[in-house]
Order: structure tokens, then sequence, then C-alpha cells
């Protein structure tokens, strides 16, 4: 018959892949070290203004919905106050502040020793605190009360000192660790999505370097820094990939039509001398709002820069200039001599061609509107570095 406290260790294990992908991505800096089933279960080592600084992590992770694994009686605890106890004289010399952290995915009640052990922090609370823990250590019998009573025989000195420098973070930080873990990410918008898998590669980046060291019989130990890198790494992974802007139902051109005053858009006064018909010229002017929407939320989005945007309008200007000059050459006319049958078969070339391809930094677009309506924004000739026109009438002001 299978062990079925077999999957409860495995789960265990597992949890200190996340508490330490957690410490390691809210690092104080790159060059913070962490260490795996060292001398705990994590160490972090990190230089700080005023020296060094080490913190020692036990991680309990509980699979049965009703267990503390912390119960003022249970093995966990009482190991895990030998562990530190064992090691803290060594420790006490080599670093300038220690911190001995204890977490579990359960909430904890107030009230139990751990939590009033964590929450002590005055000296009258750490003395009163003390004599609960040798009471409770000499009132129990078996395996766990010989760990707890040589726990219970270290000097008030050091325990007192452990107990000052320990706390506990229970179920109501750490019971959704992978949620915390890719939240500390910081993913770009674009790599929401693929978030878990950003995460696994995570994990499984993590767990081979582990079983690398520990098949050679050597300590895990790692500094940050690599974990950024990949990190980023994945990350651009997924950016690499093909995208497009918001389809057109999606961006907020109702919205901004209602704001922007179709009269005083200098584009839409061009196109109107050219006798568009009414349902394509406010097909175009939805075009533009919508066009204007997307522009603005990639801008904030930080997707894109306003550079990329330039450096766009300027290819498309150089398309319709071309178009222009090609018009040029059929109909054997000067720009002086353009007519309104002229400046359309402009117009019919540069809006309504068999595709709207455009590239927009990263973003590849094949959006009609986005097409059409960056193109409106050149011809209002405002805040752009690359100005066109449908129509122009020297005598009436167009450029």
């Amino acid at each position: 018959m299978r062990d079925p406290e077999g999957s409860a260790s495995a789960a265990g294990y597992g949890y200190q892949y996340e508490r330490a992908l957690y410490r390691i991505y809210t690092a104080p800096n790159a060059q913070t070290w962490f260490g795996i089933e060292t001398a705990d279960d994590v160490e972090e080592i990190s230089q700080t203004s005023s020296g060094s600084r080490r913190v020692s992590e036990q991680a309990k992770l509980s699979v049965q919905p009703r267990k503390n694994p912390l119960q003022d009686s249970s093995q966990n605890l009482w190991k895990t106050l030998r562990i530190w106890l064992a090691g803290m004289a060594e420790a006490r010399l080599k670093y300038d502040h220690l911190e001995y952290l204890l977490v579990t995915n359960k909430v904890l009640k107030k009230g139990t020793l751990v939590m009033r052990l964590s929450e002590a922090q005055s000296k009258d609370e750490i003395a009163q605190v003390l004599i609960d823990l040798r009471t409770q250590a000499h009132g129990m019998t078996g395996k766990g009360g010989e760990i707890a009573k040589e726990v219970a025989a270290y000097s008030d000195a050091d325990l007192e000192f452990l107990i000052g420098h320990m706390r506990v973070e229970d179920g109501q930080f750490n019971a959704q660790m992978k949620e915390r873990i890719i939240s500390s990410l910081h993913l770009p918008e674009d790599a929401l999505a693929c978030s878990e898998s950003i995460y696994s590669g995570l994990v499984g980046f993590l767990f081979t370097q582990c079983q690398e060291t520990w098949k050679s019989r050597g300590q895990f130990w790692t500094c940050a820094q690599p974990f950024y890198n990949h990190r980023q790494a994945l990350v651009n992974r997924f950016l690499d990939g093909p995208w497009e802007p918001m389809p057109f139902e999606e961006t907020k051109f109702a919205e901004w039509a209602e704001k922007i005053d179709p009269s005083d858009m200098r584009f839409m006064a061009q196109l109107d001398k050219l006798s568009v018909p009414g349902d394509l010229l406010m097909e175009q002017f939805s075009y533009f709002c919508a066009a204007y929407s997307e522009r603005v939320r990639l801008l904030e989005s930080g997707r894109v820069l306003l550079s990329d945007f330039d450096k766009a309008e300027g290819v498309l200007s150089d398309r319709w200039k071309s178009i222009g000059s090609a018009h040029r050459i059929v109909s054997s006319k000067t720009l002086d001599q353009f007519d309104i049958s002229d400046y359309n078969a402009v117009l019919a070339k540069t809006l309504f061609p068999e595709t709207f391809p455009m590239k927009v930094g990263r973003m590849s677009s094949s959006a009609k509107y986005l097409f059409c309506g960056t193109y409106h924004r050149m011809a209002n000739a405002v805040e752009t570095l690359s100005p066109i026109h449908w129509h122009r009438d020297v005598s009436a002001g167009d450029a």
C-alpha cells in the first residue's frame, strides 16, 4: 500500500521551492544569497548599511485541512527551535543581524505558544513566554518531550535572544504562495496571460539547479541575479511573439467620439472638401477615435514609446508621399495643378489598400482603424513629426 505521507512530504519540499522563489524575488538586492536545505529550509544572507544579515527560515506545510502543524506539542515546533538554538552561537559570531522565521500555510490561533513566541517584544513579554515554553516542555512525553526538554535546557540568555529575533508568518500571508510569487515578479501587461507558464519555468529552473548541486553532494547556494535574468528571458520569450493592437470593437472609440467634436478636426474638413460620402466620413472619424484611444492605452501601459509612434508615422508619411509622386507621373501634373479628382485618387490609394500593415515598436498591426486613424492624425498636423494632407487649399490656409 502506498505511504499516504509520501505525497505530503513531496508537497512540503515543493513548498520550500516556492518560499525560496518568493524570497529571491523580494530580495533586498540582486547580490543577496540564498541557500536551500543548508542550515535551514531556506536561508537568506545580505549586506545592509549596518552589517551582514541572515534570515533563517523553516517552512511547514500542512495538506490536512484542520491540522495545525505548529500546535504547542508539535515536534515541528520543537525541532525548529532546537535547530535554531544549535547553530545560534556560531551564527551570532558570523553575522551582525539574525532573524528566525517560521512559515506555514495554515492560519494559527492567537494565544498558542508559537504565536506568543512570535509576538513577544518587550523584556517582560519575552520573560513570560520563556516560562510558558519551559512549562510546556516539562509537561510533554515521548519523543516530542525529549526534544522539548533539550530546548528548555538552553540558557535563559540563548532562549531570550531567540525569542526576541523570531517571528511567524502563517496562512494569512502564505496560503497562496504561487499568487504571491507571480505578484512579486512584476510582469509587464503583455506577459500576464502567460504568468503561470513563467512561474512554472522559474520553479523548474530552481529545481534543476538544486538537483545538480545535490547530486554532486554539495550545498545549494545562489544569488538572486541569475533568477532575475531567467525571469527576463522567460518574459522576452512571450513578448517576442507576434501581437496586435486591441480589436476595433474593444477600443474606447465611442467614448472618444463623444469627447471630440468632428468640426474641430482638420482632417474632417479636408475630407468634406473631397465630398467623401457621409457614411464613409463618419467611419473614418470612428477610426480616428479608435486609433487615438489605442495610442493612449499603449503609451500609458508602456508597451510602446512615443518614438515608436513617431517612426511609424514616418513610414506612413513616406508611403503617402510615394503614392502622391506616382500620381503626378501618371497625371503629368504638378502639386499646384491638383484638383479634387487628384486628391481623391491619392486618398483612395492611401486609405484603401488590400492590407493595412503597420509596425509600432514591437507591435505588428493589421488593424484598419489604426492604419487609417493614424493617417488622419497626421492630416490634423498636430503633435506629429510627419504631417500630411488630404486636400491642400492654400487660399483657405491649408498647408
